[in-house]
């Protein structure tokens, strides 16, 4: 902050004749150095160093005075010590002393702005760095000396030592004895106390100073008698594109501001006060630049910030149509090219308001209102627009999907509950994965069950009707009469039906020899050989048929083939058993002329192939034998020979 002099400063010189050189009225002690026309070290960054400047020229406390002084503790926070002293003493120019003192203690009388940055519990500091009003060489805190504080130098910052300058003002009024402390734009201490009577014997001249000291820890510490340019704007000042601009001089300074330089940023330059309205040529951003002298001949750094001169809003918002069921949400669209968005206001034709950016409007009734958004961005720029907003009703459907019977369609159909709202489309999600974009369609399952089916409408407005979920019931009775058989004559069958399904209805026929024609399980006693065939019928209508093929032979008895012919023509291509009136085989074996096993089984359904041990078994005669028990429980057995024809 407290650089070198500047580009424009330096500009700022020559455009303006010199001055003479002013000798300045400070005189420095110990470790004090000066840096600049109007900054000054008070202590470099050193164990036991301790500097002091005073003004040589006596001031009069019978007389008001308002010093801004900008003030730096430097950057170490924990280890950084002791802190530095705003003075007023009778006593000379050649004070100062080391250590938590800080230049200020065993100075009477005086009145001492203590700026503390370490904390000595022997004087009663708080833990965070502060600032005092004492008097007569006194730093304790606990002392009647002490008149004001300690307080935090910066409301709600522990730490001051942050490498940051900081404008440090302090006010004594003559008339009132009040003293006052003022930090950054705020007061952080004050105390009214007769100084000239109190303090000083009724002598009203003092010199005045700042000193600082560290001990065991150090800082670098340094104030400067303030030139700090700063500008404002005119209360309620618009920063819009053709408006014209009036400038405010903020600037705070120790003595009288002598000269001014300006740089409005868009090639104007002004040496006035203050500049008069300016008129920039078009919205943007631009970098004002100001540069001031004081009466002492110091020149500041050079103050840069960037006005921004904003273009009116263009408002617009979306949609235009909103559906009534639906989140009536409106999309603020609104464009500013220069300038940053500041207050929304809606007026939404119904006698309601909102300043959000985005609202809902708050419609409960369909219908074409006028909303009016006005925007004024945070330059000041205003402008608005009016649009109607339809608010239309909301359609509901309803829909239906038939049961149907496996193989079949399943009929779906919809329907428009709100006929005066015309429909612009329909879809149909069947089972979460086919979608149908039909009113009325038709949907094929592969499977029996439940299917989940929802379906949606958008009217011709663009208002989704609320969805109708259903479920569409697929029936498969899935019936099986039964595998063809063999039985002895006489012997009981008993047919089971397998179905699906409850409350079926059955039909055997021909109703021949059987004990209930009506039911899935029944038992048929034919006399020769049937064909039976079965009906079933479900609740819903579905219908579904079946047939089994009974044969009866005279036994139980087994009935062997003579010759076989393993050719894979389909024709006597197997040996095999048949076995009427023998629920329960023991075995079916099949030897060679040499005695070998080739074939062995306890099942009537697994056949002999002509092979053995996968490779086909040799042309000839065959030696079988088969064994097993029959219905009545009685264990019988036959065997014989077999022809294998190649």
């Amino acid at each position: 902050m407290k650089s070198a002099i500047t580009l424009i400063s330096c500009l700022f010189l020559a455009l303006v004749p010199a001055l003479a050189q002013i000798q300045q009225p400070y005189i420095l002690n110990g470790s004090a150095t000066q840096q600049s026309c109007n900054c000054y070290v008070l202590t470099p960054d050193q164990l036991q160093s301790s500097g002091s400047v005073w003004n040589k020229n006596k001031i009069s406390l019978l007389q008001s005075f308002d010093y801004t002084f900008e003030i730096n503790l430097g950057c170490k926070d924990q280890s950084g010590a002791d802190g530095i002293g705003f003075i007023l003493q009778t006593k000379g120019t050649n004070l100062g002393g080391l250590g938590q003192g800080m230049g200020f203690h065993g100075i009477t009388p005086s009145v001492g702005i203590l700026v503390d940055t370490w904390h000595n519990r022997d004087e009663n500091d708080p833990a965070f760095d502060h600032v005092s009003i004492q008097i007569n060489g006194e730093s304790d805190h606990s002392a009647p000396e002490n008149l004001a504080g300690p307080a935090q130098l910066i409301a709600g910052q522990d730490n001051i030592e942050d490498c940051k300058w900081h404008l440090f003002r302090i006010r004594w009024n003559a008339t009132t004895h009040q003293l006052e402390v003022w930090v950054d734009g705020d007061l952080r201490v004050s105390a009214v106390k007769d100084l000239v009577g109190e303090v000083f014997g009724n002598d009203p001249m003092v010199f005045w100073g700042f000193a600082g000291a560290t001990a065991g820890a150090s800082n670098l510490q340094q104030f400067c008698a303030a030139l700090h340019p700063d500008f404002q704007f005119d209360n309620g000042q618009i920063l819009c594109d053709g408006t014209p601009v009036t400038f405010r001089d903020n600037s705070s300074t120790f003595g009288t501001i002598t000269r001014w330089y300006w740089d409005l940023g868009d090639g104007t330059i002004s040496r006035d006060p203050l500049p008069p309205a300016h008129l920039y040529a078009k919205a943007g951003l631009y970098d004002v630049k100001m540069v001031i002298e004081d009466n002492s001949g110091c020149i500041s750094d050079t103050l840069k910030n960037t006005v921004t001169i904003g273009s009116y809003p263009k408002p617009g918002f979306s949609p235009g149509k909103l559906c009534l069921e639906d989140l009536l949400q409106l999309n603020n669209e609104t464009v500013i090219e220069v300038g940053s968005p500041g207050t929304w206001a809606w007026d939404f034709g119904s006698g309601k308001t909102s300043s959000v950016k985005n609202p809902v409007a708050p419609y409960t009734v369909p219908g074409t209102y006028p909303v009016k958004l006005d925007v004024v961005s945070l330059e000041g720029c205003a402008a608005s627009i009016t649009q109607n907003v339809t608010i239309h009703p909301f359609p509901t459907i309803a829909a239906t999907a038939a049961h149907a019977c496996i193989g079949e369609q399943t009929i779906l159909r919809a329907e428009n509950l709100t006929p005066a709202i015309p429909m612009a489309g329909w879809a149909w999600e069947i089972h979460n994965h086919d979608t149908i974009g039909r009113k009325n369609t038709s949907y094929r399952f592969n499977q029996r069950g439940k299917y989940p089916i929802t379906v949606q409408a958008i009217s011709s407005e663009g208002c989704s009707a609320p969805p109708v979920l259903l479920e569409a019931v697929v029936t498969d009775i899935g019936l099986e009469a039964g595998r063809d058989t063999t039985i002895a004559r006489g012997q009981p069958l008993q047919l089971h039906a397998i179905t699906y399904g409850d409350n079926l209805q059955y039909q055997w026929w021909p109703n021949v020899a059987l004990s209930d024609a009506a039911s899935p399980q029944t038992i048929a006693v034919p006399d020769k050989d049937q064909l039976y065939r079965l009906t079933v019928r479900s609740p819903e209508g579905c219908v579904q048929e079946d047939a089994l093929m009974v044969k009866v032979y005279a036994g139980p008895e087994f009935y062997v083939p003579t010759a076989f012919t393993p050719n894979n023509d389909g024709v006597n291509d197997r040996f095999r058993v048949i076995a009427p009136g023998v629920p329960q085989l023991s075995f079916v074996r099949v030897w060679d002329r040499w005695g070998r096993t080739v074939f062995e089984t306890r099942a009537l359904s697994d056949p002999w192939n002509g092979e053995v041990n996968g490779k086909p078994a040799a042309a000839g005669t065959y030696v079988w034998m088969v064994e097993g028990t029959d219905y009545t429980g009685r264990k019988f057995s036959r065997q014989g020979t077999v022809t294998l024809i190649r």
